[in-house]
């Protein structure tokens, strides 16, 4: 292991001062605006005083699972070495990889504490809660458990590689914040602009907050300060006689906004018409956004008030364009070990180039929906909906396989159970975009039902290769040739042809 000097690790302390008093909430909110869409952690990580706060810099650690294969002595020594080497300010992010025990107690923390580290997040486990509590160093892990690291696992890297957790990325540099809501990771190259950013957010909020308590309607105070950034001087709400309170003080808010009750309201509703609308309204999303407004959508609010949960489901295509963009990419290697079966490869090249397809169709979807694909391939990848379709006996492709290796790695069998697994993993993610569109957005709908048609046939065409390669069992999936290979009969982004 290099040694590593805190002097390598300098600590920008004016982004630090502004994400003191930044709560995470507005900083993934920042973050979403940017395209970094997935950068915090699940409720899997709490603080247990849900009053502790920790932020710094990342100083990653990876340790591996290795029951009893490693001594006491040097299982110690690693993590002392470790500890000695964590810089001040810093926060120490350690991935232990399913080691089901604890790396950090009093002895470490003390450690840490004493080379005035700003905290410590633990994929894995922690213990002596009652002499943590007591010192009041931040520390965030998955779980608590007595049984300890030592001779259970040995080290990977520290200081040195990024680390993921939950498929989120801490790499040295970017910024963690930790409150009681949960933890986000700033990356280093955005850390800047938005501890900038989260200053005024909070501006906004507080004048927004303000307004609504002077009794603005929340979608007016919604719409001038914190779209249009008006400024506002922040006063306590005042409160006259219960008669004339509430709506006294909403006929003043709406005044200073520069008009009536009245207008107000006939900007916001609309009367139904048609048979069976009666004397009804209802809200109308076209009345809402003010013309030559480009930060707002008509078809994202159609979709809203149709019930969708449109940052869900767009967080799930991403996922989606994610594992068909990185299943293109394996299927081309386990193509290529499939040789000397031409007819498995070529099937194998009729769903590798449909999934390329897939990624193509959807992606733009993505952007309609107010998202972005991660400007990051690393970053696309750890987003992907289903499990990599690594080559099999490839350690989980940490392996690379040479010409003057020998034979294949792995055999048809192999080959085909990744395939159909994969294959089997995207039709039920694609389903499940299905159901969350049907009868409520007929265009993702049809999109993602243009893509399980063909995940379906993909399926059938590895069930019947691998019985009969496996079983010697005819389970025909009624496959025929597509005019040329990767013809993406369904998804094609292109007219059908229907003559």
């Amino acid at each position: 292991m290099s040694e590593t000097t805190p002097r390598e690790w300098p600590v920008d302390q004016s982004i630090v001062d502004r994400l003191q008093d930044a709560y995470t909430g507005a900083l993934t909110d920042i973050l979403d605006g940017l395209g970094y869409v997935k950068q915090s952690l699940s409720g899997n990580f709490l603080f247990r005083d849900p009053t502790m706060r920790m932020v710094g810099p990342v100083y990653p650690v990876e340790c591996t699972p290795n029951p009893l294969a490693v001594s006491h002595g040097k299982s110690a020594r690693g993590l002392f070495e470790m500890l000695d080497s964590v810089p001040g300010g810093h926060i120490v992010v350690v991935q232990m990889n399913g080691i089901d025990a604890s790396v950090f107690g009093d002895l470490s923390i003390t450690a840490l504490q004493s080379r005035e580290a700003a905290g410590a997040l633990v994929d894995g486990g922690t213990r002596d809660l009652h002499a943590l509590h007591e010192m009041g160093f931040p520390v965030m892990s998955r779980f608590v458990r007595p049984q300890g690291f030592i001779q259970r696992g040995d080290w990977v890297s520290w200081g040195q590689e990024p680390v993921l957790i939950e498929g989120v990325r801490f790499t040295p540099g970017d910024y963690v914040v930790a409150d009681g809501s949960g933890v986000v990771v700033v990356p280093k190259e955005v850390a800047a602009q938005v501890a900038e950013q989260v200053s005024g957010i909070s501006v906004k909020e507080e004048a927004t907050r303000d307004a609504m308590r002077s009794g603005m309607s929340p979608l007016e105070a919604f719409e001038r300060y914190m779209v249009k950034g008006e400024a506002r001087e922040i006063q306590a709400p005042v409160r006259t006689s219960a008669d004339s309170g509430c709506c006294k003080e909403r006929k003043a808010a709406q005044e200073r906004a520069g008009g009536g009750a009245a207008r107000t309201e006939v900007a916001l509703t609309t009367r139904a018409t048609g048979p069976g609308s009666g004397a009804t309204t209802r809200t109308s999303a076209s009345a809402r956004i003010e013309e030559g407004d480009v930060t707002r959508s008509v078809s994202i609010q159609q979709l809203e008030e149709r019930g969708v949960d449109v940052v869900a489901l767009r967080e799930k295509l991403i996922d989606n364009a994610a594992a068909e963009f990185t299943t293109y990419y394996y299927y081309t290697v386990l193509r290529h070990f499939l040789a000397g079966k031409e007819d498995y490869k070529a099937i194998c090249e009729d769903a590798r180039l449909e999934d390329r397809s897939h990624f193509e169709l959807i992606s733009p979807r993505i952007y309609e929906l107010g998202g972005t694909l991660p400007f990051d391939i690393r970053d696309l990848a750890d987003r992907s909906g289903c499990g990599d379709a690594y080559l099999p006996n490839t350690n989980d492709g940490r392996l690379t396989w040479g010409l003057e290796d020998g034979p294949s790695p792995a055999n048809a069998v192999e080959i085909l159970t990744v395939l159909l697994e994969a294959e089997r993993c995207a039709v039920r993610s694609w389903w499940e975009i299905c159901d969350m569109t049907l009868g409520k957005d007929p265009r993702t709908h049809e999109l993602a039902m243009r893509i399980l048609n063909e995940e379906i046939e993909h399926e059938a065409w590895f069930i019947e290769l691998l019985a009969m390669e496996r079983d010697g069992q005819a389970r025909p999936s009624g496959h025929f040739k597509r005019g040329t290979v990767g013809d993406a009969p369904w998804s094609r982004n292109r007219p059908f042809d229907h003559s």
